[in-house]
């Protein structure tokens, strides 16, 4: 426990200090208002943490030239090669923005473990979450004791949705765009309510938001719009899936992207590189070649060893079940994960066999670090296992978000696998003694083994 946790953990049991209900007695913000918190933040080294959004950024940067490196920029065979469904190729290799790099932006969920942080996926898309829990710092800040113990560490935050708005400023071909969030036909009504914290951070950014789904979309005269609205930014909550049938929305978008008259953020091409199969690429052996040697040494202390699962391969995970983890490539929210340490290895042998057809990756198993959090209600200390959300723009790294669930909870942290999964966010020390599992310059996971 690095020395910032443990003083604070300390103070929150001591009577008297404050800090154990500094959260209950935030003022938050409307966008947070109806968040699940957990009872403190963490705390993270600064250099450490940096360190791993650093190496975040250069395996971004390769895996969205990934393509190129392997493929000869053949955008169908890339995706083939991830067991992508077929009729998906096409419009991938039509939308595809061809002699351009995929947008650098999204969120990488990581585990922090005794050799630092560990990537689970990397989600680069406009449309992810936690922009919100950005705020949090500020509301804490105005509580006095927690200012106080701020103070005492110089503690820093970065306030996520200022980089974001910032970023859709730069992109935007107006000074004051519009920006949409559009999502799949059908959608909007389901995710109205999940997507109002993040419209409220962005709309406090002093930015226009309007909400619309492909069915809105059209052109006119080279420009975009959304219902009645001209927009300049689309935010993009859709996939690659829901353009079937809808081409004549995604035509619309991309014929103004091109004009210069509007921007899709993110990009289709995004949806090549979210997809869990390229963090396989990545980490197959065959990837050595088209590597240098500052990519190699960031994908060998980030990456934990990652496979696209073949029938050759399913022996070997059963034998490995206890250490090994299977993912769908293209699932979210935690569907479709299965932890062999969590299954009977009968169970185990059959969804190995069941999913080695394609679209599903084996993943060495992270053992987390766990966080103690006080429960100021009880006094009682427990400890919480944390999903790191580390965000990365263009200008680099653009703040986190924190999903966490007690460590007697299941093997998947999610808001919509548990109810008792709950947010935070993380500050940054930045200076001091390098605490135990931050990420030091040398330290490296076998990428070749589980």
């Amino acid at each position: 426990m690095d020395e910032v946790t443990a003083r604070y953990v300390e103070l929150c049991r001591a009577d008297g200090s404050g800090l154990s209900a500094a959260v209950a007695e935030a003022e938050l913000p409307a966008a947070l208002r109806d968040a699940r918190l957990l009872a403190r933040p963490l705390f993270a080294d600064e250099p450490g943490l940096r360190s791993a959004a650093e190496d975040l950024l250069t395996l971004f940067d390769v895996l969205v030239t990934l393509p190129d490196r392997l493929f000869d920029g053949d955008i169908e065979r890339y995706w083939a090669a991830l067991g992508g469904e077929p009729r998906l190729g096409p419009p991938l290799r039509r939308h595809v923005r061809a002699g351009r790099p995929a947008d650098r932006f999204g969120r990488a969920d990581l585990y922090r473990d005794e050799h630092g942080f560990a990537l689970l996926e990397f989600n680069i898309a406009g449309g992810v979450g936690g922009f919100e829990l950005g705020e949090l710092p500020r509301s804490l800040e105005a509580v006095p004791a927690f200012a106080a113990f701020a103070e005492r560490y110089a503690l820093r935050h970065v306030r996520t949705a200022e980089r974001v708005a910032e970023t859709l400023r730069a992109v935007a071909p107006r000074p004051s765009p519009v920006v949409a969030l559009v999502f799949a036909p059908g959608a909007l009504p389901r995710y109205r309510r999940p997507v109002a914290p993040t419209v409220a951070v962005l709309e406090g950014q002093g930015l226009e938001v309007v909400l619309g789904e492909l069915g809105d979309v059209r052109g006119d005269a080279g420009k975009l719009f959304v219902g009645t609205a001209r927009v300049d930014v689309a935010l993009r909550f859709f996939t690659v899936d829901d353009t079937i049938g809808h081409e004549d929305a995604l035509d619309a978008i991309t014929r103004a992207h091109e004009k210069g008259t509007a921007v899709l953020w993110t990009g289709l091409d995004s949806a090549l590189f979210t997809n869990k199969g390229a963090l396989a690429l990545l980490s197959d052996p065959r990837c050595d070649a088209v590597l240098s040697e500052r990519e190699r040494r960031a994908t060998e202390r980030i990456l934990p060893w990652t496979r696209l699962l073949t029938a050759p391969l399913v022996d070997r995970c059963v034998e490995e079940r206890e250490r090994t983890i299977l993912k769908p490539c293209r699932g979210f929210a935690g569907s479709g994960v299965v932890a062999g340490w969590a299954c009977p290895e009968r169970e185990w042998r059959d969804v190995l066999r069941s999913s080695a057809g394609g679209g599903f990756v084996v993943q060495r198993r992270v053992v987390p670090r766990p966080e103690p959090v006080v429960d100021p209600g009880t006094g009682v200390t427990e400890d919480w296992t944390p999903v790191w959300g580390l965000f990365v723009t263009p200008d680099g790294y653009g703040g986190n978000a924190i999903r966490a669930q007690r460590a007697t909870g299941g093997d998947v942290i999610g808001y919509s696998t548990s109810t008792e999964t709950l947010a935070t966010v993380a500050f940054t020390r930045p200076v001091g003694d390098q605490p135990t599992g931050d990420q030091p310059a040398d330290s490296a996971r076998a990428v070749v083994s589980p």
